[in-house]
This record gives C-alpha cells, sequence and structure tokens, in this order.
C-alpha cells in the first residue's frame, strides 16, 4: 500500500526473489537513493510473491518499477532499462541527467 506524502516520489521496486536481473538493477537505485538522497525520494521494495494486490506480476522474469506521487501511479517502467528508469525518476524529480 503507497502512503500518500505530498510532493515525495516514491519509487516501487515490484519483483520476485527469485529473478536474477531483479536483483542487477538494486544497485542502480541504491546509487540514485546515495547521490540524490537530498531530494524528496523514497524507495521501497514490493516482492510479488507475498503481496495479493500484485499476484499478477508473478511469473515473469522481469520486474517493475512504479513512480508515485501524491497517491498517483506517474510512471510504471517494465524490465532492466536502467537508463528509462533513471529518466523517469530525474524527471520527476526535475533533475537533468
Amino acid at each position: 500500500e503507497i502512503v500518500q506524502v505530498a510532493g515525495v516520489l516514491q519509487v516501487v521496486d515490484v519483483h520476485q526473489t527469485w529473478c536474477g536481473p531483479c536483483k542487477a538493477v538494486a544497485s542502480t537505485l541504491r546509487r540514485v537513493a546515495m547521490d540524490h538522497g537530498d531530494k524528496p525520494i523514497k524507495f521501497f521494495t514490493a516482492d510479488a510473491e507475498n503481496i495479493d494486490a500484485l499476484k499478477k506480476s508473478v511469473g515473469g522474469s522481469e520486474p517493475r518499477f512504479q513512480l508515485w506521487m501524491n497517491g498517483k501511479m506517474k510512471k510504471e517502467v517494465k524490465g532492466v532499462n536502467a537508463p528509462e528508469i533513471l529518466g523517469a525518476i530525474f524527471k520527476e524529480l526535475g533533475i537533468k541527467a
């Protein structure tokens, strides 16, 4: 469940624990958190196998990255596409890449 926090971009990594590509992109998100920790951004992980609302995501081998702001999903990026994920995050935060 996403809690509405006004003005904070919430990035949710929806994955499955056994998924190799899902684990590979975690370092990219950690780097964004370190480099832009002063920005209004929070990162979350969600295991699709253990959350009923995410059961539809189970079975594929690609993660999904959901960007939420002010209680609304702004974008969902499917798969491990670091440039697209970073571009979406930077766009929502007003950061020039």
